[in-house]
Order: structure tokens, then sequence, then C-alpha cells
């Protein structure tokens, strides 16, 4: 495999060697900008190097999972950091450790290597990793990793006091202490100056998720509220990184990974301050912008041309529901009008396709809100020029209710119902668009994980064992006897995960 930008350090025998893993496949994982700081976040320390892993690392003939850097066998690592966005990957984590033959349980391990998780699924709620990690972090890279590192530099030869080290009010959760202390979740208050990797991974004879290209985080978090949104509510606190600082990024970024294209990362492009001017000097300097979703509302002619400008041809759109009623319970009011405005402006400046995310399953739901989805896409085909399969894509998704939002405690609809909902827009808009949906099967799967707790640790462990997939989950479920209906109905315990502390108040929640 040939990658740009790929770090070899020639260590010492006191060098702390991490492995840096991604609970999924290589692809995905080079397109998540939180690995790529943590890449080069850690190996901008000279006492540390960084080796990264995948889930390709459980393919092939190694008996062991091995880094890509160097090929070292991850036993040999002192310390271990998973990068986790979505809850059905831990079962990835597990399989990684079992094919390296490193105890899954921390109680087994005693240190050796200590192993960390971060990210938003491990943010929201740690409890089904909890029997299985020394450290969960519960909080951003930029103030937490610094602590982690030197902290492990004074102790690395006693994991316990590494452990202990770690306070729960600087973000740090410590599973073997239990949940009997508040746990508070490490921001950084601004993104002036914060450290943003411009050189970055770049494979040549692969293709990244989202395509090749520099990733630059413009704004972090989001003001909204949605009720379903789990990172507008673990990121609520909106920060926009200066106009100046992502130029710099964009432009050196662009030269170092031998790339004209650039990919934004935020919850909401056009809520940036200078959102505007960031495109007009992107464009000015040459280069292509990716923005992987929009918000209608904060469009108008003026940002749909710069957008077309930029090179981007397709708009993705979200309005998730066409009925208001259920737009006010998911607090996310998207008028049709709107949309309608947007996209046949969008056909005007010469867009070639629309996408747009709808949710099925939302709480009070009827089958005539789920008919007006389909009566929806017709009237947007009908009325801005996007038609056919080619140029209107539509993607439904089952509402998973997560953790620290104001549908943590929503029931989930049974498999059945959800799937006739699916087969009535797919027949109604046949020829019409293209239909796409993810699969409701794996959408229980992340609702019962992400609102668990330590119980489930031993079906996550079959699961792995069983190989993954949803034949996996299915005999796990049935060897460990869980009762998935416990986890999908509204009577969930939502103290499984109230020691998180996050900037929302309880009582938000219960509005």
């Amino acid at each position: 495999m040939r990658e740009l930008n790929v770090i070899r350090k020639r260590g010492k025998p006191e060098t702390v060697k991490v492995a840096l893993a991604y609970p999924s496949t290589y692809e995905v994982a080079v397109s998540s900008l939180a690995y790529q700081m943590l890449y080069y976040y850690i190996n901008s320390w000279r006492e540390y190097i960084a080796e990264r892993f995948n889930t390709e690392n459980l393919r092939g003939h190694h008996p062991s999972p091995i880094s890509i850097e160097t090929g070292t066998p991850m036993k040999k690592f002192d310390m271990i950091v998973f990068s986790v966005h979505y809850e059905p990957d831990y079962v990835n984590i597990l399989r990684l450790l079992l094919a390296a033959e490193i105890p899954p349980y921390a109680a087994d391990r005693k240190g050796k290597p200590i192993i960390i998780a971060g990210g938003p699924a491990v943010i929201s709620n740690p409890e089904p990793m909890a029997k299985f990690l020394d450290v969960a972090v519960i909080g951003e890279i930029e103030t937490t990793m610094p602590i982690i590192l030197e902290n492990f530099l004074e102790s690395r030869d006693n994991p316990q006091d590494f452990l202990d080290s770690l306070n729960p009010t600087q973000g740090f959760y410590i599973p073997a202490r239990g949940t009997e202390e508040k746990v508070k979740m490490s921001y950084a208050p601004k993104l002036e100056k914060r450290f943003h990797p411009t050189a970055q991974i770049q494979p040549l004879d692969r293709e990244p998720a989202w395509g090749r290209g520099t990733l630059v985080e413009v704004s972090r978090g989001c003001f909204r509220g949605c009720a379903f949104c789990l990172e507008g509510h673990i990121f609520s606190y909106y920060r926009e990184r200066p106009l100046k600082d992502i130029l710099e990024i964009a432009v050196e970024g662009s030269l170092f990974n031998q790339t004209k294209r650039i990919i934004t990362v935020s919850l909401s492009f056009f809520d940036h301050s200078k959102a505007k001017e960031i495109l007009g000097q992107l464009i000015d300097e040459g280069l292509e912008v990716s923005i992987p979703s929009l918000r209608a509302e904060t469009l108008d002619e003026e940002a749909l041309q710069l957008i077309y400008e930029a090179g981007q041809r397709s708009l993705t759109i979200a309005p998730e529901t066409a009925s208001r009623e259920l737009a006010l319970k998911l607090r996310k009011i998207v008028p049709e009008d709107k949309v309608l405005e947007v996209a046949r402006k969008a056909r005007k400046v010469g867009f070639r396709s629309l996408k747009l995310y709808f949710m099925i399953g939302i709480p009070g739901e009827t089958i005539q809100d789920v008919e007006a989805i389909a009566a929806y896409v017709e009237k947007i085909s009908a009325e801005t020029g996007f038609k056919g399969t080619s140029q209107l894509k539509i993607t439904i998704s089952p509402l998973v209710p997560k953790p620290h939002t104001p549908l943590e405690r929503a029931s989930m609809e049974d498999l059945a119902t959800i799937r006739r909902k699916i087969q009535l827009i797919k027949r109604r808009l046949a020829g019409k668009a293209e239909v796409r949906e993810y699969d409701p099967r794996w959408a229980k799967i992340q609702a019962i994980i992400s609102r668990g707790g330590r119980e489930l640790a031993e079906t996550l462990l079959a699961w792995a064992k069983a190989g993954a997939g949803l034949g996996g989950w299915r005999k796990a479920v049935k060897q460990t006897e869980l009762q998935e209906k416990k986890y999908i109905s509204g009577e969930v315990d939502t103290t499984t995960w109230s020691f998180i502390v996050l900037p929302l108040k309880p009582s938000i929640l219960r509005t």
C-alpha cells in the first residue's frame, strides 16, 4: 500500500509505543479527522511513537494484528488508543484484542498494555465497554491527550499510578473506580491556533470513504439542539476556527497532501460567521471544496453559487420528516417551501443531483406521516427538475435514541414496522428517486449498545468471538440470553450514563 505523509520514527528502548487503532476499515479510518489528529499529535512528542491499526489487521494470514508502519504486533505496544464514533464498532475493538492475544478484560491485563478509548460513542455512554477499558476519555483531544501523554511518562512502569493520576474533573473515566463520581467532559474553549494536522495520511492506491482530500475542521459543536443528534448535544459548545487558520490549513494541506480538494468538517458549515468568505478565498486559491451536509435554512443563492464554483455538483439536505408535528418533536423544523426554494435555485445554478435524508420511527409517527415523505419527494421532483434515480437520491434511517439527548428514553419501533414503512416509501418512489435505507437490524443493535451498561460485556465478547456481523450478533444474543426488548423499549435506565456531565442541564432533556 502506498501512502503520503507516513511517519516512521526510529525509537529508543525507552520510547513509548502507542498502537493507534480505528475499529473499522482503512478507508473509514483515513477519513476520520480525529484519527489523523491523534496520529500526528502523538508522534509530535519525541518520547512517543504512534503506529496505526484498523480492521484490515483482522484479515490475511498474520496470526496477530500488525502495524501499518513497521509490521509490529499489537501486543508489543505499551498503550492502545481507540477512536470510536459508532457503537457497533465496539465488537471490532474486542476482535483486535483477541487476535492480538491481549486479554480483553481490563482486570486480566493489569495495565499491560493500557487500553484507552474516546470518541462520541464512548463519551455518551462508556459503560458497555467499561469492563474492557482502562481509561474512557470524556473529552476532546486538545485538552485530554497532553495529560495522558505527560502522566504516562511519569508512571509508565506502574500502570496503577498512571490511572490514579487521571482526574474525573479533567475528562477521564476510570471504569475500575465505578460510577459514583461524576465525570466532567473536557472541552477546548477555543479553536484558535489549536493543533490541526496539515499533512495527513493520503492513500495513493485506495479511495477513502469521502474521497481524496485534505480534511479541514471549520467549526466544532452546534447550538441548534436537534432532539435526536448525539454530537449536537455532546459538543453543544459551538466554536469557530478563525478564517486565517482555516485558509492556512487548507493551502498548506493541499501542498503536503498533493490534492486540490478540501473536505470541510463541521456539523453545519454555513453557521460559521465567515462561511462565504471561507469559500470565496478557497476558490481564489484554486481549491475545490466538498461540504458533506447542509441545512436548507442557511442556503441562499449566493451560498449555492459559491458551493458550485468550489466544484461541488451534488447538494445534500436532511429535512428528516415531512410532518411539522414530528419536526417539532425532533426540534428541527425545515419548512417544505424552503427546501423547494433551495432545490429550485440549486438546479438553476447547475447542481446535478440532490440528496435528501429522512428519519422514520419518530415517536407519534403515523403511516400518513410516512406517506407524506413520499409525497414530499414527489413534489420536489415535480417542481425542481431533479428527476429519476440519477438525480434524486433518498436515504431513510430509523430513529436510534441516544443518551444525553431529549429522545434518550424513546422507544424504538420493531423491525417489522420499520421495514413496512421503508417498503412503502420504496414502492411509492420506484423509478422517481433512488431510495436507500440504513439497515434497521444495525439500527437496533446500535440502540441496544448505546443505552446499555456493563451487563453487555458478555454479549459483546461473545459477538466478537462469533466473528461479528448480524449472524454473529444473533448467536451472541442467544448464547448470553440477552433481553433485547429491554434496551429498545422506553423503559431504559438513564442512570447508566448520568454520571457523565455534559454542558446541557438534565432539566433541558426532560422538556
